[in-house]
């Protein structure tokens, strides 16, 4: 998934260092930057007056786990650039040689460039990408922002007093507005924009269910917003009692909220989470380790029917963790609640689930799941009711059916290969 950010103009470095730790939510595996100087691009924290800097926070889909490889440094004859990018290049290796996406991309991009100039050398790569992309890149020209032709990963703008500002979220930006799918544009000692040609726009619907911040706007909607309608479209499917409502800290909380609302029942903080742990699904799998990320309040759920609220329900890692440490602190029975419909296909998009076999849900029904899971009963929120909030959006990992045309297979041994070769 990736969070990136960059910044052109009077203090770009300043800027673009304050907006990274916004963006940490989106990956923790490491924070990389690059910036403009006298020699060129260089690689490393900034200063606070670069006229141009760019940031990654790393959550990595493509290349080895532990390591920081965003942004990466490109040259092609005499044109050097850097860049930073969220998505997911499933073909990487049709575009340049690479040891993961973000290389090849960067490399295929110069050399375009320099072959075809600027506007028709970036037309060229996206024409060529398979998976998603939205980058932002230093340039000799300045900062060059393009937003994923089906808007499938999120990108942002804000002008700020002495230039502009590009980020993945809004949140990062303290405001700002985001950049229309396939629109590509050239900040600095030039100003560009162009088109490139688009499909159908198609917003991962992950990033409303999980992945963004809920303060960010996304596909015209305050991410809270959207969160607290999946709650409430929850609470219309119930068919239990119970006495108290719990979440999964953080990004259950908004939809939890919504969920106990609508059935007047109390939302308690039964489970916390450990802030300095990170997002326990986004870290490396050799890492993941729930049972440190999260504890229960004995004195919130004994004897008592909980509702378990989370967001989405993925590999099962987090909650069937959850599921156990709220039986042991003593609650009656424990019902899982899911604020979206089972994830039964994997993502070649930006999200770290590229096969079928690592989803609680591949090969397995709901009540297999419920028994996976340890729950005393599951309900994930269907289907139909999803696509009615959600509207236009990827829903591929829910569905199969892909914003492009994805031969699964084929891209689940890409995507392993990029991971393990």
């Amino acid at each position: 998934m990736c969070g990136i950010a960059g910044a052109w103009g009077r203090s770009a470095g300043e800027v673009a260092k304050r907006m990274a730790p916004w963006l940490m939510h989106r990956g923790h595996e490491g924070v990389g930057y690059a910036y403009v100087s006298q020699d060129g691009v260089k690689l490393g924290p900034p200063p606070d007056d670069a006229e141009g800097a760019l940031a990654h926070t790393r959550y990595s889909t493509s290349g080895a786990y532990g390591v920081q490889l965003q942004p990466v440094l490109a040259k092609h004859r005499d044109l050097e650039l850097a860049l930073v990018f969220n998505g997911t290049v499933v073909n990487y290796k049709q575009l340049a040689d690479g040891r993961f996406d973000g290389e090849a991309l960067a490399r295929a991009l110069a050399r375009e460039i320099w072959e075809r100039g600027l506007e028709e050398g970036v037309i060229h790569v996206y024409s060529k990408i398979v998976g998603a992309a939205s980058l932002l890149a230093l340039t000799p020209w300045g900062l060059l922002a393009v937003r994923d032709p089906r808007g499938v990963r999120p990108l942002a703008y804000r002008h700020y007093g002495g230039g502009m500002a590009f980020a993945s979220e809004t949140v990062a930006l303290g405001g700002g507005q985001e950049l229309a799918p396939g629109l590509a544009v050239l900040y600095g000692k030039r100003l560009a924009f162009w088109k490139i040609p688009p499909g159908e726009n198609k917003l991962c619907a992950m990033e409303l269910v999980y992945f963004a911040h809920p303060a960010s706007s996304m596909g015209g909607w305050l991410v809270a917003d959207v969160r607290r309608a999946l709650g409430r479209a929850l609470a219309e499917v119930e068919d239990r009692e119970f006495d108290v409502v719990a979440y999964v800290p953080e990004t259950a909380r908004t939809a939890a909220e919504a969920f106990a609302e609508a059935l007047g029942k109390p939302l308690v903080d039964a489970v916390v989470k450990n802030r300095f742990a990170g997002r326990v699904f986004i870290t490396p799998p050799h890492l993941r380790n729930p049972g440190d990320a999260f504890r229960a309040v004995p004195e919130l759920v004994v004897g008592k029917r909980v509702a378990l609220v989370d967001d989405s329900l993925i590999r099962g890692t987090n909650i069937r963790t959850v599921v156990r440490l709220l039986r042991d602190a003593g609650a009656r029975e424990v019902h899982v609640r899911i604020a979206s419909p089972p994830v039964m296909w994997p993502c070649f998009f930006g999200l770290d689930f590229p096969t079928r076999k690592e989803l609680a849900a591949y090969k397995r029904g709901v009540e297999a799941i419920r028994a996976y899971i340890g729950a005393d009963s599951l309900i994930y929120l269907p289907l139909e009711k999803f696509r009615q909030i959600l509207g236009t959006a990827c829903y591929g990992c829910f569905t199969g059916e892909y914003p492009i045309d994805v031969d699964v297979e084929e891209a689940e041994a890409a995507q392993i290969d990029s991971r393990y070769a």
